[in-house]
């Protein structure tokens, strides 16, 4: 294992600077840190709570040297259609702004991050056609989707042009099923294996497959 997805919970808890060198002792780095975001209001922050709290976000990513950092953009909530996407896309070039010429990435998700029992359902936005051509036409080369993958979920069912997506900078995130040790695994090498095809001339190769726990 490289890389590691870290919370900003955990860093809190053990300090950026303490949780750095047990990594580096073991030869890890960061992948990417969540979460930050909900420019629309949608998970009890104001559109300028959030911005500044988008804005610590990005400082801490960038002393843990993390690849990404993940948005929560936050669902449509009360606003207009046009207001919401208006708000996130301030909010998340507010974001990049901040990080200024870093090669820091956000990640954006698709699907919600958070189980729904948790009533956090909120956290991600539905646009009204496809997802990763919402983002992809909403946003810079600087913010990329994260896909996400259930453990019972089918591959075919991904999002329309996912692997195009993956190939030029977005990541897929894989959300094992409890108790499912061995179709976790299946699921995780099948798309490992798929990942790992270079079907594009220009393709970096350069393909991330986070792996999260039960």
């Amino acid at each position: 294992m490289r890389y590691v997805s870290v919370r900003r919970q955990q860093v809190r808890l053990l300090g950026s600077q303490r949780l750095l060198a047990v990594l580096n002792d073991a030869g890890i780095r960061v992948s990417s840190l969540g979460y930050a975001g909900g420019f629309t209001g949608s998970l009890r922050l104001s559109f300028e709570d959030a911005v500044d709290d988008a804005a610590r976000a990005v400082d801490q990513a960038i002393e843990l040297s993390a690849r990404s950092l993940i948005m929560l953009p936050g669902s449509q909530a009360l606003h207009i259609r046009k207001h919401a996407e208006q708000s996130i896309r301030m909010g998340l070039q507010m974001a990049l702004s901040h990080a200024g010429q870093r090669s820091l990435k956000l990640l954006v998700p698709n699907e919600s991050l958070f189980c729904s029992g948790l009533g956090l359902a909120d956290d991600f936005y539905r646009p009204s056609g496809e997802f990763l051509e919402w983002l992809h036409s909403s946003t810079g080369t600087q913010v990329q989707p994260l896909i996400v993958v259930r453990g019972h979920q089918r591959i075919s069912s991904l999002p329309t042009g996912w692997k195009q997506s993956v190939q030029n900078g977005g990541v897929l995130r894989l959300c094992p099923q409890c108790g499912q040790y061995e179709r976790n695994a299946r699921r995780a090498r099948r798309l490992a294996r798929i990942l790992s095809q270079r079907q594009l001339s220009h393709d970096s190769g350069d393909r991330e497959l986070q792996v999260t726990g039960n």
